[in-house]
């Protein structure tokens, strides 16, 4: 089998969703349901309830008389009053702990008793949590284009299984802490490296559609959640924390279930274990090897007589931070770059820097939105559960409008829908009172916020991929991935910041989706559009296609050969 075939010729001709590549993907997108489970299990495992101060005895005796003495009971505090000439007041924190409208073993947060002047604790871990995703998207993608996408996905989910299965039995917060740091890295290790390969495994026409998908499965994770956590509710965390981690137990077998990256194999020079790959897909798609390479062959020549003469060139790996194929020039060296490269030139900076904003939004938004959940008028788990469901009408959304209007009309579309729709619930949810009609309809228009910040957050996984060559495309998903862990990172604190300030959390989540939704105007449209190879190639075409600028003639739709 010849290192210069085309990979996206190879699926097309064995047909892109054929029974091999869909078992193949099957697997890649099954992974987004421990990733999304785990991310957000916090709302439950880490829930607050009502709560007040527990009942303190007075002693029974002259000096503590009940006609005397009078005890008031508050969220975090116990005020004792004299009704003596001398009348006074002492108030104390609770010295007897609390009592809660709940079991005590409802969350790690009664079980530890992270209330009051303690309950950043537990924003604390869940940022740590997204954190380690920040590390684990560093380092990852580095690893994933070192070693294989199977190799890293299959280590990071017995690592979450591993991780997930001890937290459920850790006694104490700084080993709880410590654990949910690295379950983040390891969590993203999964993420990326499934990402990757569920989009190597489609042509260039069909990975759009393999990120929709990704984005059901991961809902469904969202989804199946719910019911979980509300048939564990009159048992302690831990056990539903332990039913968590059982999800990934068919991880130990996974090495057996799916075939590594064709397109790493190939980039690799790895031919002998890229054609049993392509022979064993051949045989579940009732094609034969020989038909299969021979229209690829056929195709690549059609293909090099209309481009002039273009080769493909594929390379191995040398640096964590480059990706490594592209179209060339024939008899042009293959120019790679690192990350550095990204922050050298002015005008692809500027870009970068706006797509990297787009990334905090996005993460903030999303995450801020699941984690007040409990916060919305209305059933928790109702709550949880339909911010969840609406994520599907977000896949069908971003699957309907992605190639029919563009991906920056349709990043433009969900953000300004998330940014309208969170600043009237915000806005109502302030007049609520006793107004249960206003209450669920400020929950509602919180769901439609789910529904675009949700529908954007997938989109701009394919946008940022396309705003670079191929030889850039990783560096660019690794700044936008640190950039997208600051928004995790501040997205607990949504909670605590709510406590103090009810309409803050909604202000700012619309406020940032408005300034981004007017951000993407000044970003190139990529549909349909042959990607650049080089640095001063992508210069020359954000040139002509950033912002409000328009090509003089429309460009050919090809597809694209990166």
């Amino acid at each position: 089998m010849e290192q210069n075939l085309d990979v996206d010729e190879i699926w097309r001709a064995l047909k892109p969703w054929g029974r091999y590549q869909v078992k193949q993907m099957c697997f890649m997108w099954a992974a987004m349901i421990p990733c999304s489970i785990h991310l957000l299990a916090i709302v439950f495992i880490g829930f607050q309830p009502e709560f007040q101060c527990a009942d303190i005895s007075l002693p029974e005796n002259d000096t503590w008389n009940a006609s005397v003495y009078h005890v008031t009971y508050d969220a975090c505090s116990v005020t004792i009053y004299s009704n003596q000439s001398n009348s006074s007041s002492t108030t104390t924190s609770c010295p007897n702990g609390y009592k809660y409208d709940e079991h005590d073993e409802i969350s790690f947060v009664t079980e530890w008793g992270f209330l009051c002047g303690e309950s950043t604790k537990v924003d604390i871990a869940q940022s740590l949590m997204l954190l380690g995703q920040g590390l684990g998207g560093f380092l990852c993608t580095g690893l994933s284009d070192k070693f294989g996408r199977k190799r890293v996905h299959i280590a990071s989910h017995i690592a979450i299984f591993i991780l997930c299965l001890t937290t459920s039995f850790i006694p104490s917060y700084v080993g709880f802490v410590i654990l949910r740091f690295f379950t983040g890295v390891v969590v993203e290790g999964l993420l990326l490296s499934s990402v990757t390969q569920y989009v190597e495994t489609l042509p260039e026409e069909w990975r759009f559609c393999a990120e929709v998908m990704g984005l059901v499965w991961w809902t469904t994770g969202i989804v199946l959640l719910t019911p979980l956590a509300l048939l564990m509710q009159n048992y302690s965390w831990r056990y539903l924390q332990l039913l968590l981690s059982l999800l990934s137990v068919y991880s130990l077998a996974e090495y057996w279930l799916f075939d590594e990256s064709l397109r790493w194999l190939m980039a690799n020079g790895r031919l002998e274990e890229a054609e049993r790959v392509v022979r064993k897909a051949a045989k579940m798609n009732k094609k034969t090897f020989d038909t299969v390479i021979s229209d690829v062959k056929k195709k690549m020549a059609a293909l090099e007589t209309l481009d002039g003469g273009q080769e493909k060139t594929e390379i191995p790996f040398t640096e964590p931070d480059v990706v490594i194929v592209a179209y060339n020039p024939r008899n042009t060296d293959v120019k790679k770059y690192s990350m550095l490269t990204i922050l050298k030139d002015r005008m692809v900076l500027t870009n970068s820097v706006i797509i990297w904003f787009i990334w905090v939004t996005n993460s903030l938004t999303y995450y801020g939105l699941n984690l007040i959940s409990t916060t919305l008028y209305g059933n928790r788990f109702l709550n949880f559960f339909f911010l969840g469901a609406i994520e599907y009408l977000s896949a069908l959304a971003e699957f309907s409008l992605l190639n029919r209007i563009g991906r920056r009309k349709t990043l433009f579309f969900l953000l300004g829908t998330a940014g309208v729709s969170l600043l009237v619930a915000t806005i109502m949810s302030m007049f609520i009172g006793d107004n249960s009609a206003l209450g669920h309809l400020s929950t509602f228009l919180v769901l439609v916020g789910k529904f675009g910040i949700t529908g954007s957050f997938s989109s701009v996984f394919l946008y940022t991929s396309e705003l670079y060559p191929t030889n850039l495309r990783n560096a660019g998903y690794g700044y936008a991935s640190v950039f997208a862990r600051i928004g995790g990172v501040l997205a607990p604190f949504s909670s605590t910041f709510y406590n103090y300030v009810s309409w803050g959390p909604g202000v700012v989540f619309s406020v940032m989706c408005f300034i981004s939704a007017l951000l993407i105007s000044y970003l190139p449209e990529t549909r349909g559009r042959e990607l650049p190879t080089t640095i001063e190639e992508l210069r020359a075409w954000y040139k002509t296609h950033s912002g409000f600028r328009r090509p003089r003639s429309a460009p050919k739709e090809v597809n694209d050969k990166t």
